[in-house]
């Protein structure tokens, strides 16, 4: 059975005599078939702000028993999060799918540009089957403007120019169909990675 356990954290500081009082936090207890994208959805809070409030557990390894940390701020999306959500809800339900160079196909295989063109076609796109086409679509965003639903894009990893391409999560995360590690689709770590930071290109925003 699913459980909630509500709980009030308070900080008390003895300095200058005054107390700090942190916000209301909430965990969940997850369960087999529970995934960041299915917590994020049943507590109504961004996946990235879930993914966030913990950073100690793996995205891929979600079962019964793993305590789950539930943001308590609430946010009112706006139209872009509302489409960013949803072609996200849509490519993490192809988590694990294997990398498979060409790959289109859900739930049997993807490459890079295939999972993004399919993320994205099911929600009214039309992109093609590459990330070089892709990088010349939508208008370009800086590292320090990244919000989710944006596509990043990677350069000089198989070939020379724009060669890999994944979906921003926020919070420095990414979904990707990638080869880097475990070939398949996966949310990975962008900058700091030292692979991802030597191949970086840039961003684009298609969503508005």
């Amino acid at each position: 059975m699913r459980k909630l356990i509500l709980t009030t954290v308070v900080a008390t500081s003895l300095m200058f005599g005054g107390m700090a009082q942190a916000a209301p936090s909430s965990t969940y207890i997850a369960t087999d078939s529970d995934t960041f994208w299915s917590i994020s959805q049943k507590f109504h809070v961004p996946l990235s702000e879930l993914i966030a409030s913990n950073p100690k557990v793996d995205s891929q390894n979600i079962y019964e028993g793993v305590i789950i940390s539930i943001p308590t701020k609430v946010f009112q999306k706006q139209s872009w999060e509302v489409k960013a959500d949803a072609i996200i809800a849509t490519g993490m339900k192809q988590l694990g799918v294997p990398y498979v160079f060409g790959g289109s196909t859900p739930n049997v295989a993807f490459d890079c540009s295939g999972f993004v063109q399919y993320a994205f076609n099911m929600h009214g796109f039309n992109l093609l089957h590459s990330a070089a086409l892709q990088s010349q679509l939508g208008t370009p965003v800086e590292k320090s403007n990244l919000r989710k639903g944006d596509l990043v894009f990677l350069q000089g990893t198989y070939t020379a120019g724009v060669s890999h391409v994944g979906i921003y999560l926020g919070n420095n995360q990414m979904l990707q169909a990638g080869t880097m590690g475990t070939r398949e689709v996966k949310i990975s770590t962008l900058f700091g990675t030292s692979y991802y930071d030597e191949h970086y290109w840039g961003a684009r925003r298609l969503i508005n």
